[in-house]
């Protein structure tokens, strides 16, 4: 092989290497700051509210059973004072659901999720204080529209008329959508029944654009000397009909309660 190329070859790949590193530590940077900026507006929320943070020093099963329970119905009261409706994440019970003033009206099974390691990492006590306040809705992407678009032609007659049938024109299309929350939070939402979708690859063609989307961000921050962000995460599969459901459901900066252990 020519020196020349072995050279260039040498050096891309050091270069790809040395970029790959200061790529990997600066996103290590970034988790540490996330974890520390979750923290931070907790304590802010619980300075805010005159709210004390409730824990103790290595709980017994049972007081760490009560500690939970605690927040989880202090969520539910504090999202019932609303009149929008409230999406609650249950992965213990492996459920989703939608309530109106502390009244399921719909909910639905976990097929599969996954979590970001963020949550295990934060102090016990402020993570059992978030989990007592409903966390706020920021905005929401997602591969279908809000609400169906319905169009009605006025009848010439009577014999022309025919009662109101909306056929769901989304039926066939994928049902994929991110809720952003407070503090930067991404609970990502996939349908399970992908092959009834006019696309088989939905649910990683959506994730891939993400990703690449996130990608961007990054690199864009890093190129005007600033870390990259860290987002924590909350990844659910669901059916599609009832992934549909609540994304329609849900008010753009709707409420959202996670009991995630």
């Amino acid at each position: 092989m020519n020196r020349s190329i072995k050279i260039l070859i040498t050096s891309t790949f050091s270069t790809i290497t040395v970029l790959a590193i200061v790529f990997t530590t600066l996103k290590t940077i970034a988790y540490r700051k996330a974890l520390n900026q979750f923290e931070n507006y907790f304590l802010k929320e619980a300075e805010r509210r005159k709210d004390k943070l409730l824990w103790t020093n290595r709980p017994d099963s049972v007081t760490l059973t009560l500690l939970k329970d605690r927040a989880y119905y202090s969520a539910q009261f504090e999202a019932s004072k609303s009149d929008s409706i409230c999406l609650i994440v249950n992965i213990p019970d492996s459920t989703v659901a939608l309530y109106l003033k502390g009244v399921m009206v719909h909910s639905a099974k976990l097929e599969h999720f996954k979590i970001s390691p963020l949550f295990k990492a934060i102090n016990p006590a402020i993570s059992n204080y978030a989990k007592s306040l409903p966390f706020k809705g920021m905005g929401q992407i997602s591969t279908i529209r809000k609400m169906p678009l319905m169009v009605k032609i006025a009848p010439r007659d009577t014999s022309e008329y025919t009662p109101d049938v909306v056929p769901d024109t989304t039926d066939l299309e994928p049902v994929n959508f991110i809720i952003e929350l407070k503090p930067n939070v991404q609970l990502y939402f996939y349908e399970s029944n992908s092959s009834q979708s006019s696309d088989g690859f939905s649910h990683f063609k959506f994730d891939l654009k993400e990703r690449i989307r996130t990608l961007k961000q990054d690199f864009k921050r890093i190129s005007k000397f600033n870390y990259p962000v860290y987002k924590p995460y909350i990844r659910i599969r669901i059916n599609k009909r009832d992934a549909k459901i609540i994304y329609r459901a849900l008010p753009n900066k709707g409420q959202v309660i996670l009991m995630l252990e």
